[in-house]
C-alpha cells in the first residue's frame, strides 16, 4: 500500500514536469510568433497583445484562472486563440471559447483561421448557434405539406428544396412568422434517432452529435457553455464534450446577467393554466376526481395575477409621472391569496403522486413531467412567502394585458465561482474590453466590482493588468462635456430641449456621421422627433419592428447620416471610418432602479460608489468604444450630461475620467470644431 502511495505521487510528479516542459516550449512557440512570426507575415507588433498573450499562457501552464482587461485595439483574440492553438496542436484535447453574440462568435472563426494559416495548423472548429437558427426539415415537410402554404411561399420552398440548412444559407426573406414554423424547436436526440428521415443530413442534428465527441474547437455563447456546466453539476447530459481542459469567456462582463438567465424562473398565467391543465389530463386517465380543487386552484391564480397586474399599473403610472421607463417591475410579495394558491398547488401535487403510485401502470414520462412541474410552481411560491426568501423577484409586461413573474437566487456570485472556479478539470480565462471600473492605483483593485458579482478567486487566480489600447487616442480622438445643462432625470423636459441644441451644433462640425446613444427609449424617441426635421442630414432611429442590420448598413452607406440607438448599440455595433466619427452619449448611463440593482445596492456600504457608478462607467466604456475602430479612426466624443462637467458636485466625476481611455477632453465647442477640421482635411 505504503510502495502504491509512492508510485502514485512520483507518477504525479512526473506528469507535472512534462506538463510543465511542454508548455515551455508553447511559451517559446508564443513569443516566436508574436516577435518574429506576424512581422514577417507583415501584421503589426502589438506590445500589449504580446504581453497578455505570454501571460495567458503563463496561466495556462499553472492551471490558474485568469482576467484580463484588453482595450479596444489590442487584438484579445490572437492573444488568447495563438496559446490555445499551440496547446491544442500539442494535446489535441478540445478547447470552448464562449461569447454573448453571434457576431464575435462568426468573428472569432475568422480570426482562428488567420493564426491556423501562419502557424500551418487547421483543428476542426464548430460555431454553434441556437436551434431556433436552423431549419427541421422534417417540421418544413409538414408545413409545405399544405399546398395553400406552398402555393403562397413558393419562393422560399423551391429555395430550400436546393439545399441549406440555416437561415442565413438563403437571401430570401423569411418572415419570422413562417420560419418559426419550419425551424428547429425543443429538440430531442433521442426522438430524432428514432422518428426522423432526415437525421442522416440534418446539419444541426450532427452539430449536436459532435459537440459532444469532438476534440477540435467549440464557439458558442455564454448561455449554452452556462447551461452545460449546469448539468455538469447536476449530473445530467451534458452538450458539450467533457473533455476540454480550457474556457475562454470573452465579452466577460456580460458573464454575471447570462449566468442570470440561466438561473431565472418565469412564471406566466399562460403557462400555469397549460400546466394545470395537463395535470387535469393525466388524472383523467384514472379516473381522479380533483376537478373542485383545480376549480379552487383557478380562482387563487386569477386574484394573485389581478393583484400582480395592479401593481404593475401602479407602477407605470408613477414612472409615467416621472418620465421614466420601466426595466423590471417590482413585486410586493404580499397577496392574501398567495398561501392559498401555493396550499391548493401542495393538495393538487400530492393527491396526483399518489394517485399514480397507486396505478403504476399508469405512470409515465408525461405524468412525471406534469408532478415535476406542479413542484416547481409549489416551491416558487413558497419562496414567495417567505420574508428572507433566497431569491429575487420581479416581474415583465407581456403585451398590455398580462405580466410575467420570474424570480432569480440572490447569490449569483456564488453560482459563478460553482460553475466556473471550483471545477478542477478545467481552467477559465476571462477577457473584456470592459471589466475595470475604478481608477484606484493598485491596478487589481479596479477589478473589484466584476471580482465581487463573480466570485474570481483573487488569491489563487491571476488578475492581469489591463492592457491599454494601442490607439492614438490623444492625437486622434476628444471628449466634449457640457457644462451647465438641466439635470437630466429633475428637469427631464428643460434637458431633452436643451440637449437637442447642443446635438445640433455638434452634428454642424461633423457634418452629421454621428452616432447618439441613449439610456431610455422615450428619450430617443423625443430627441428623434425633434431632430429629423431639424438637421440637412438623414436621421435614422434603432427601431424594434425593422431590421438593425438594415439600418447599419443605411447608417455606413449613406456617409453623413445620424443614428440614434439604445440597448444593443452601446457595445453591439462596430463601424469603421468617417460615418462614425461623432458619437454623442445623450445621459450617462446609470441603471435604471429595478429589484436586481436595489438588492445590489441594499448588499452594499455605499450603493452609490459600489454599484451604481462601476454599472455606470462599464456600460459607458462600451459606449465610446464605438468611436475609434482601427488606427486609422478619428473622432470626437460628446457627454450631453453635465455631471461630469466643472461645476458639477457629483462624488463620481474624477473617477469617470480616470476610468475612460480617452484624455483629450473640453467644454469648448470651438475648440472641439478646431480638432474635427484639423484631422478631417
Amino acid at each position: 500500500m505504503i510502495f502504491s502511495i509512492w508510485d502514485n505521487e512520483i507518477e504525479k510528479k512526473e506528469k507535472q514536469k512534462k506538463w510543465t516542459d511542454n508548455f515551455r516550449k508553447i511559451g517559446e512557440e508564443v513569443y516566436t510568433f508574436f516577435v518574429d512570426t506576424v512581422i514577417e507575415k507583415g501584421y503589426e507588433n502589438r506590445e500589449g497583445q504580446w504581453d497578455m498573450s505570454c501571460e495567458i499562457t503563463d496561466a495556462m501552464k499553472r492551471k490558474q484562472h485568469i482576467l484580463v482587461e484588453a482595450g479596444v485595439g489590442i487584438g484579445k483574440t490572437f492573444a488568447y486563440i495563438v496559446p490555445l492553438l499551440f496547446y491544442h496542436k500539442k494535446y489535441g484535447r478540445p478547447i470552448v471559447i464562449a461569447t454573448s453574440t453571434i457576431a464575435l462568435q462568426e468573428q472569432l472563426e475568422s480570426d482562428i483561421n488567420v493564426v491556423e494559416n501562419i502557424i500551418g495548423y487547421h483543428p476542426e472548429i464548430i460555431l454553434v448557434k441556437g436551434q431556433n437558427h436552423f431549419l427541421c426539415r422534417n417540421r418544413a415537410d409538414q408545413f409545405f405539406f399544405h399546398n395553400k402554404n406552398k402555393e403562397n411561399n413558393k419562393e422560399i420552398y423551391e429555395e430550400i428544396e436546393n439545399g441549406g440548412c440555416e437561415r442565413n444559407d438563403w437571401d430570401i426573406n423569411i418572415s419570422d412568422k413562417i420560419w418559426n414554423q419550419i425551424n428547429v424547436r425543443e429538440f430531442n436526440p433521442v426522438f430524432c434517432r428514432q422518428n426522423c428521415v432526415h437525421k442522416d443530413y440534418c446539419y444541426y442534428y450532427k452539430m449536436r452529435g459532435e459537440l459532444r465527441t469532438t476534440n477540435g474547437i467549440i464557439l458558442c455563447n455564454q448561455d449554452l457553455l452556462t447551461i452545460n456546466l449546469v448539468k455538469r453539476q447536476n449530473w445530467g447530459n451534458e452538450i458539450l464534450t467533457d473533455k476540454f481542459e480550457f474556457v475562454v469567456i470573452d465579452e466577460a462582463h456580460n458573464l454575471e446577467n447570462k449566468v442570470r438567465s440561466a438561473f431565472t424562473k418565469e412564471m406566466s398565467y399562460n403557462s400555469l393554466s397549460k400546466t394545470m391543465e395537463h395535470i387535469r389530463k393525466i388524472s383523467n386517465r384514472i379516473g381522479s376526481m380533483i376537478d373542485e380543487k383545480i376549480k379552487k386552484y383557478y380562482e387563487y391564480l386569477d386574484q394573485v395575477f389581478s393583484e400582480l397586474y395592479k401593481q404593475k399599473e401602479e407602477q407605470d403610472m408613477k414612472a409615467r409621472k416621472n418620465d421614466r421607463e420601466i426595466e423590471r417591475y417590482y413585486v410586493n410579495c404580499n397577496i392574501p391569496a398567495l398561501s392559498k394558491l401555493k396550499k391548493c398547488v401542495h393538495d393538487i401535487s400530492l393527491e396526483v403522486s399518489i394517485q399514480f403510485g397507486v396505478e403504476a401502470s399508469y405512470k409515465t414520462r408525461d405524468v412525471d413531467n406534469g408532478i415535476e412541474e406542479l413542484q416547481e410552481q409549489e416551491y416558487f411560491w413558497e419562496s414567495m412567502l417567505k420574508g428572507d426568501s433566497e431569491d429575487i423577484f420581479w416581474m415583465n409586461a407581456k403585451g398590455t394585458k398580462e405580466v410575467i413573474l420570474s424570480s432569480c437566487p440572490k447569490n449569483v456570485n456564488q453560482l459563478i465561482e460553482q460553475l466556473y472556479f471550483s471545477d478542477s478539470n478545467f481552467t477559465t480565462i476571462l477577457t473584456s474590453a470592459t471589466i475595470t471600473s475604478g481608477s484606484e492605483e493598485d491596478y487589481k483593485d479596479r477589478y473589484k466590482y466584476f471580482s465581487q458579482n463573480t466570485n474570481f478567486p483573487i488569491e489563487k487566480g491571476y488578475i492581469s493588468e489591463p492592457k491599454i489600447s494601442p490607439f492614438n487616442y490623444d492625437e486622434h480622438a476628444l471628449i466634449y462635456y457640457t457644462e451647465n445643462m438641466p439635470h437630466p432625470s429633475k428637469e427631464r423636459n428643460k434637458f431633452i430641449a436643451q440637449g437637442v441644441e447642443e446635438i445640433k451644433q455638434i452634428l454642424e462640425i461633423s457634418k452629421g456621421k454621428a452616432l447618439i446613444l441613449f439610456t431610455a427609449k422615450s428619450d430617443m424617441q423625443e430627441v428623434y422627433e425633434k431632430l429629423k426635421e431639424a438637421v440637412p442630414y438623414k436621421v435614422l432611429v434603432q427601431n424594434a419592428g425593422s431590421s438593425q442590420t438594415d439600418i447599419l448598413k443605411e447608417f455606413k452607406r449613406d456617409v453623413n447620416s445620424v443614428l440614434l440607438g439604445t440597448g444593443a448599440y452601446w457595445e453591439g455595433i462596430s463601424v469603421e471610418g468617417t460615418a462614425l466619427s461623432n458619437l454623442i452619449i445623450f445621459r450617462l448611463p446609470f441603471p435604471v432602479p429595478e429589484p436586481i440593482i436595489d438588492y445590489k445596492i441594499k448588499a452594499a456600504d455605499n450603493g452609490l460608489m459600489e454599484v451604481l457608478v462601476p454599472e455606470m462607467i462599464i456600460k459607458l466604456k462600451q459606449g465610446i468604444g464605438r468611436l475609434i475602430r482601427s488606427d486609422k479612426d478619428f473622432g470626437i466624443v460628446s457627454i450631453i450630461d453635465s455631471r461630469v462637467g466643472e461645476n458639477s458636485n457629483a462624488l463620481y466625476k474624477s473617477v469617470i475620467w480616470e476610468s475612460l481611455p480617452i484624455k483629450n477632453r473640453t467644454s469648448d465647442i470651438n475648440e472641439v470644431a478646431e480638432f474635427y477640421k484639423k484631422l478631417a482635411e
